[in-house]
Formats: structure tokens, sequence, C-alpha cells
């Protein structure tokens, strides 16, 4: 078994701007948080070449120091102008290599492609602690490489603001938006140094940094996923701390829009996430955007009252988009399943698990953003009604079935040690969207098998 991690993001710059910064290792650091070192070891001319060789260090404390410290220098041993440049870093029986392929957009622009792979006996344990913080997420290079070489996004275009956008789906779409050439805006109660994308403050007593970015000139969008993470066990407890965390301010910033829009302020478009929410473990009723979450087929208790409050602090027209359980590359549910699936146990209890792939769900929303006639609910789900033991089998083919049922009362008991909601995976909500496929959007995940193809080691 080895380690290989793809993804792919469009930027809104031409071929040669990508390879230009591709080829000149003094931009590796600017556009790549992933390094902490991208320094030529020896090089025959200004730009990268094959046979050249350059010091690569992830960035990680230890781990890092370490790989420094012991590890050679990486060969260049690809270097295809305007299409691809990949180094290669020999190890013990094996080596880790990383490609960059530049493929032309029909539409303008470029497809960047990062493949990131290791090889040989230790790649498990090299691609974890190495390569892993090497393959991070590639829409935030893509946001410094539009930044880096071109003269900024138009400006006859709406701002995309997006309330809850320092958050695992919400960097993700912000990132991707601003790599496309978009405008777009991260409102934040703690703006930090060094991200990928501008920070707005705001909070409910501090909405004046957001009255600001409600008045552009060219109007705006807003894209609202504020919220916890959801996880934790739903008690009574946590079910009001995440309507707090959504409800409240939902409703701050509805009033902000309200009051811009009376001094000539122009929305849009708002977004507005929402969660498919969980029933119970045997049921195959199917949830579409004609079905209104409620407290009547509640799974954890509380979820279906707090996903319908949470929506009801939206506008009227506002886009509400009920999303499931989505896969990852880094997500926790991805890591979680990932780590079952490496068992030879089942869970005794199959019920629907309705999820979606990241880069899907940030693809629906882009498409939100642009159609001209939006539906007013979009259920975020994969075409594939998956169960779960499908689900958990697809991140593990080679293992084969599974033998040893888990009964539910252990399942319950191991989710709530690591602090999970356990209605997460033993609900069942056979989801599907009956707008998706109208409004033109093509997945690029549509089987669960796509889908673990993409997130597994």
């Amino acid at each position: 078994m080895g380690f290989s991690r793809s993804q792919s993001v469009f930027v809104a710059l031409e071929p040669d701007q990508v390879w230009d910064l591709l080829s000149d290792p003094s931009a590796w650091l600017q556009f790549d948080d992933h390094l902490q070192q991208f320094s030529p070891a020896e090089m025959a001319g200004d730009r990268l070449q094959v046979g050249d060789t350059v010091k690569v260090v992830p960035k990680a404390l230890i781990r890092g120091f370490i790989h420094a410290a012991t590890a050679p220098p990486a060969t260049i041993v690809t270097a295809d102008t305007q299409r691809e440049l990949a180094w290669r870093q020999d190890q013990p029986g094996g080596h880790t290599q990383q490609n960059w392929r530049i493929e032309p957009s029909a539409n303008g622009g470029t497809n960047l492609t990062r493949h990131t792979h290791v090889v040989g006996p230790l790649a498990v344990p090299l691609g974890v602690a190495l390569a892993a913080p090497l393959a991070g997420d590639l829409g935030a290079v893509g946001a410094r490489m539009f930044q880096m070489a071109s003269t900024g996004p138009e400006l006859d275009q709406p701002l995309n603001i997006v309330a809850g956008g320092s958050g695992y789906l919400g960097s993700r779409l912000v990132t991707r938006l601003l790599a496309a050439g978009q405008r777009a805006v991260v409102l934040t109660r703690t703006p930090t140094s060094g991200a990928p994308y501008p920070q707005a403050r705001w909070g409910h007593d501090d909405i004046g940094p957001l009255h600001d970015q409600l008045m552009d000139q060219s109007g705006f969008n807003i894209i609202n996923l504020v919220g916890r993470r959801l996880g934790p066990k739903f008690t009574p407890k946590e079910v009001e701390q995440h309507k707090a965390s959504r409800v409240q301010p939902t409703e701050t910033l509805r009033d902000a829009v309200a009051a811009a829009q009376s001094e000539g302020g122009v929305l849009h478009r708002w977004v507005q996430g929402s969660a498919v929410p969980l029933w119970d473990p045997a049921s195959t009723e199917e949830f579409t955007e004609a079905t209104f979450p409620t407290a009547d087929h509640d799974g954890p208790e509380g979820m279906g009252q707090l996903v319908d409050d949470w929506e009801a602090s939206a506008p009227d027209d506002a886009i509400i988009v009920r999303t499931g359980v989505v896969l990852g590359q880094q997500s926790e549910i991805t890591m979680g399943l990932s780590a079952m699936a490496m068992t030879k146990t089942r869970p005794n209890i199959d019920g629907y698990l309705p999820w979606i792939h990241e880069e899907d769900w940030v693809g629906i929303v882009q498409r939100l953003l642009n159609m001209s006639e939006p539906p007013s609910s979009v259920v975020a789900v994969a075409p594939q009604q998956t169960r779960l033991s499908e689900v958990i089998n697809a991140l593990a083919p080679g293992l084969g079935p599974r033998h040893f049922p888990i009964p539910a009362s252990l399942l319950n008991f191991g989710m709530n040690l690591l602090r999970m909601e356990p209605g997460l995976l033993m609900g069942s909500t056979k989801a599907r969207s009956t707008v998706l496929k109208d409004s033109g959007y093509s997945f690029r995940f549509p089987t669960i098998a796509a889908a673990t193809e993409d997130v597994s080691l």
C-alpha cells in the first residue's frame, strides 16, 4: 500500500503565467503555504529544469526539522514548459514525488493539478508524516498564484461575502472563488495572519467593517456558513450551543444586510448553509427538495428543530443548501470512516448515509451563484444513494466482506468517546436532489467508488 493524493483547481491565469511561478524556485514559498523550505541546492540556470536539485521541507515543526536534517535534496525529474513540472526525493527503498500539471481551460485560464505519491516499503508512514503536509488544500495555492501573477479581479462583479469562511467547507469555497478571479472576503470574529483570503472582522456588537463590505459599489452575495462544527453528541446543551452559533449570527447578518439595502446596498444572492437532517436508522423515506426538516423525523434529538430554526433565521428569498456528510481528504468524518474501514468489522445498523464530495459541494455553490434562476433549495448530496456498509467497503475494498458485526450499543459508546454524535453514522436519511440535474450541474464524484478513491490514502 502506498500514499497517493491528487487535487485540481481552476486558476484564472494563462498557462504561461502558472508556469512562470512553478519554474521559479523563489516563488514556491509564496504560493505554497505547506512548505517551510524550497531552496535550490544545484541549478544550471535561473529556472528549474531537469537535473536541478532543491531542498524540499514540509511545514511540520518536529517532522520538518527531522526531514530537513536527514533527507537528501529533491531532483527535478520533469520540466515540460507550460505543461508539467515534477520533483522526486529518494527515500530508503522508494521515493516521494510531486507532479504539477498545467492544462489550458476551454473557457480561458488554467486547470492546475497536483499529484503527490510515495512508493516503497515506508510509503505509509512517510506519506502520513511528510507527504500529507505537502498535499493540503490546493485551492489556497491557486488563490495565492492568482494574487501573485494578476492585476486582481474585475471590480464590476459582485463581492462574495462568506460568513463562516474560515471553516473547512468555507475555506475551500473562498479560495476557489479567489483562484477563479472572483472577488471574495471572509467574515470572521478573529482574523488571522497569513490567510490566503481577505478577511473582515464582524460580531453582534461590531458590524462596522461588515457594513463597509455591504456597501460595495458592485453589490454583493452572501454565503452564510456560520456555526459550530457538527460532531459532539446532541445533548440539550450541545443543541443550544449549535443554535446560538447559527441562529443569532444569521439574524445579525440579515439585519445588517437589510440596513445596507435601505442605504442603497445591493444584495444579488443569499446562499444559506443548512444540513440534511438525520432520521431513524430504519428509515427508507426519501428526503428531497420537497421535504422540510422537522422534529417529527428526528434521529438525534433536537436536530430537526435546530435545522428548522437555522433556516428560518435567513431571509425568505435565501437559497437553502442542505448538505449531507462531506467526504474530503482532510475531513474528520472521512478519517473516522477510514479507521472503521480498516477493520474486519461492520456496524449491525446499515442505514443510508447521505454524502457528498467536498469538490462537488463547492461546485454546487458556485453554480448557484451564477445561475440566472436558481432553485429556492438544494439537497447537496451525491446522486448515488449509499448505505453505510457500502461506504466502508469502498474505503478499503481490498479487505473484502466484513464478517464481525459491531453492536449498536458498542458503536454508540465508541462515538461518544470520540465526542462525535452517533447519529452521524447510525441514522439513515435516503436523500436525493431533484433539482441539481435540471440546473445543469455535473458531478465530479457521482459514485461512492469515485469519491473514496479520491479521499483514501
